[in-house]
């Protein structure tokens, strides 16, 4: 079983999923993805744990 984020339950906005089998390389997609289409140089602690939080099981 892996597992995904929706950035729109972050941005509403945004359509893009990131899946891993992992919360290592979710997180790394995750990361990637804020720094080049959200221009976020870094994840707050505030924003890591709603992104914690907003990943799902599938």
């Amino acid at each position: 079983m892996g597992m995904a984020l929706y950035c729109k339950d972050l941005i509403p906005d945004c359509d893009w999923v990131g899946r891993a089998e992992t919360e290592d390389e979710l997180m790394k997609k995750v990361a990637e993805h804020a720094k080049t289409v959200h221009g976020m140089t870094e994840i707050d602690p505030e924003m890591m744990t709603k992104v914690k939080q907003a990943i799902k099981d599938e």
